[in-house]
């Protein structure tokens, strides 16, 4: 067998940019082909079928976006910060001016409803953000930076939610001073 003449986790970069601006349906085979710079033999021998090829790509999202913003909510008090630090990491993914959104949500919108197994992935993608979430605000609510009437698991609930809300948002030309009224707003919840 001969060696692989590209660099897996490039195509897949190449991949996820194509993606994520056009979602599943509105990338082509073809133009997916040219995106990554492999042969349609190549993508078959080292992706599987589109299909494959996607999974992969929310794989390599969660791997090169969502780990990122979860970092954001490790380190020391005050906890809160940290919360307001990945509210703000996904007010300016909705704020980048190609207007891709968040793969994820784009994906959820897309394919959530007609397939099950990516649904599921996606769900899991969303999961590890909430309990993300949740753990920095019961460290948060511990070190009395959050009122003991508050609960972290509604609030990590309702913070998922308003992300969403956002990276759905990201897919139009917003103006930043909406996605800072947006982002605001979301983090009021915590007051």
């Amino acid at each position: 067998m001969r060696p692989k003449s590209f660099d897996p986790d490039e195509a897949l970069d190449r991949a996820m940019e194509l993606f994520w601006l056009r979602g599943y349906d509105g990338a082509g085979i073809s133009e997916l082909l040219g995106a990554m710079g492999i042969s349609r033999q190549s993508l078959y021998d080292t992706f599987g079928s589109k299909r494959e090829l996607f999974i992969r790509v929310i794989e390599r999202y969660r791997a090169t976006q969502l780990s990122p913003a979860l970092a954001l909510l490790d380190g020391d008090p005050p906890h809160l910060d940290h919360v307001r630090a990945v509210v703000r990491f996904f007010e300016d993914l909705a704020g980048d001016e190609r207007c891709r959104g968040c793969l994820v949500a784009n994906a959820l919108v897309e394919m959530g409803p007609h397939d099950a197994e990516i649904a599921g992935l996606l769900g899991e993608t969303l999961a590890l953000l909430e309990q993300g979430l949740q753990r920095t605000l019961e460290k948060a609510q511990a070190a009395g930076e959050l009122p003991p009437s508050k609960s972290p698991t509604t609030l990590s609930r309702a913070l998922i939610n308003a992300i969403l809300g956002l990276a759905v948002s990201g897919k139009l030309p917003i103006r930043r001073e909406v996605l800072s009224d947006v982002h605001e707003g979301t983090l009021a919840i915590l007051d």
